[in-house]
């Protein structure tokens, strides 16, 4: 589950807050505790305190990891820095098996495997996780189809490009199992960080909270 992570100078990290993903790195480490710099979203510091509790995702070259972790501190070296504890674990994100979260979102397709002309057509996601997404459409779509995608998370756009695997007929519409190829990095990170969002959103909506 771990790989053995332990964070490193410079590397990045974020925090994730109610009200949205702030950025920050790692400027120092020592054996109880790591300095980030003040995480920022938008322009907008956050303002941690000791003993607060908080949950972020690492970025590592072996792949992206979540943690939770404890405010101990802060410290001046140059710049300012918020001490962490480090955290007793990290635990994998497996991008493939990456948790589904159910949103309903409009999404902009094409079929860009038939050799005719580009065909543009709209859907619905059902779910989407790092990996795929269930797409609902009218669009008549088969297995093996490759799509051009482009989705709204969190008013942001995400462009993919996915191959339908799985196809079952609803009514009129067409329910579309499709897991996303040729994808880099940069955007498996962007859709993390916002199903991430989206997550924490739901759960603050639920009774009760968290």
């Amino acid at each position: 589950m771990t790989d053995n992570i332990k964070f490193s100078v410079n590397s990045k990290i974020e925090i994730l807050m109610e009200d949205g993903i702030y950025k920050s790195n790692i400027q120092d480490i020592s054996d109880s505790y790591a300095g980030i710099s003040i995480p920022v979203r938008d322009g907008v510091y956050l303002p941690l305190k000791k003993g607060e509790l908080i949950e972020g995702v690492y970025y590592t070259h072996k792949g992206v990891y979540k943690f939770t972790t404890v405010v101990t501190g802060r410290k001046i070296d140059r710049i300012m820095m918020v001490l962490i504890a480090n955290p007793k674990q990290f635990v994998k994100i497996q991008r493939r098996n990456h948790v589904r979260v159910s949103i309903v979102s409009k999404a902009c397709c094409s079929v860009i495997d038939t050799g005719r002309d580009i065909e543009f057509f709209d859907g619905y996601t059902l779910d989407v996780s790092a990996g795929g997404m269930k797409l609902s459409t009218y669009k008549e779509l088969h297995v093996g189809n490759i799509l051009a995608i482009s989705l709204l998370l969190k008013d942001e756009e995400v462009h993919v490009k996915g191959k339908i695997i799985r196809v079952e007929k609803e009514d009129k519409k067409y329910i579309c199992g499709v897991s996303f190829i040729d994808v880099d990095d940069k955007t498996v990170e962007k859709i993390i960080r916002l199903l991430f969002q989206i997550m924490r959103e739901h759960r603050k909506n639920r009774p009760g909270g968290y």
